[in-house]
């Protein structure tokens, strides 16, 4: 099987097919954080092509690869049995075959299993390639009207609200932008903990990207707090907040920041 830049894993001499001492390459494949047609062709070209999928969840998976007409052997990556994976896909990688690595939706690594599997493919000698494409922290701050020159993205939050207090105390003069994945049930503990601390900031909340029930609402951590309610368990949240601007109010709402703002759907 042919790799990028590289000869077919397989040669024929006189009819014979003898088996090369390349090994594979690792793909690691960003899938769509919502829509399903939110793919590049390289990256659909790539999962057609590998002799293997790791997938973080391979239900989701199979559900994309149905969508673009792909049949593929997908195998689990799952926290359960991860260095037992890592051993046996590096095996299969050794013997020239190519693995793509996916992540449920966007990047893998990026706030996804998956250094473990790339950093021991680098130890063993295998070629590593990234196949870009979605992620859903540039998607939300590309919409979120702040700056992009900077950006700090910290993952999730602290879980208990002391820490987040502390923790949102220290950002006080941050002038980057803040980037954070927050689970649904904790989204009004950190809007409470923001209209303490930082009360005159700008926040955009941007719910479930790219799907139908895409929602983007922005405005001050109070004015949220009276549009947002509930959110369903299994949104995919995340929190984009401005950065410090000089002159301006930590303990004053500002009355010069237009209201709440809030728009619904994707394309």
């Amino acid at each position: 099987m042919a790799r990028d830049g590289s000869q077919p894993n397989d040669r024929k001499i006189q009819g014979l097919t003898i088996a090369s001492h390349f090994p594979g390459t690792l793909y690691i494949v960003g899938t769509p954080i919502g829509h399903p047609d939110d793919i590049t062709l390289r990256a659909l070209a790539t999962l057609r092509r590998v002799s293997i999928i790791a997938s973080e969840d391979p239900v989701v998976t199979q559900a994309l690869l149905t969508h673009h007409g792909i049949t593929a052997t997908i195998t689990s990556y799952g926290p359960l049995n991860r260095h037992e994976k890592v051993r046996l896909l590096l095996h299969r990688l050794t013997q020239g075959h190519d693995v793509a690595f996916v992540s449920d939706n966007g990047t893998p690594v990026i706030y996804d299993p998956g250094s473990l599997f790339v950093a021991a493919a680098h130890q063993a000698g295998i070629p590593v390639k990234a196949i870009p494409g979605p992620s859903v922290m540039p998607a939300a701050t590309a919409i979120s009207g702040f700056s992009g020159d900077a950006i700090i993205f910290e993952g999730r939050l602290p879980s208990s609200s002391l820490r987040l207090t502390a923790f949102l105390a220290k950002l006080r003069e941050e002038r980057r932008t803040l980037a954070f994945y927050v689970a649904s049930g904790a989204l009004r503990r950190l809007l409470q903990a923001l209209a303490q601390i930082l009360p005159s900031r700008q926040v955009a909340i941007a719910i479930d990207l790219t799907t139908p029930k895409e929602t983007l609402t922005r405005g001050r951590s109070e004015e949220l707090l009276d549009q947002i309610r509930q959110v369903s368990k299994d949104s995919a949240v995340t929190v984009i907040i401005e950065g410090y601007r000089a002159g301006s109010k930590t303990k004053k709402i500002r009355r010069d920041i237009p209201r709440a703002t809030r728009r619904r759907g994707g394309e």
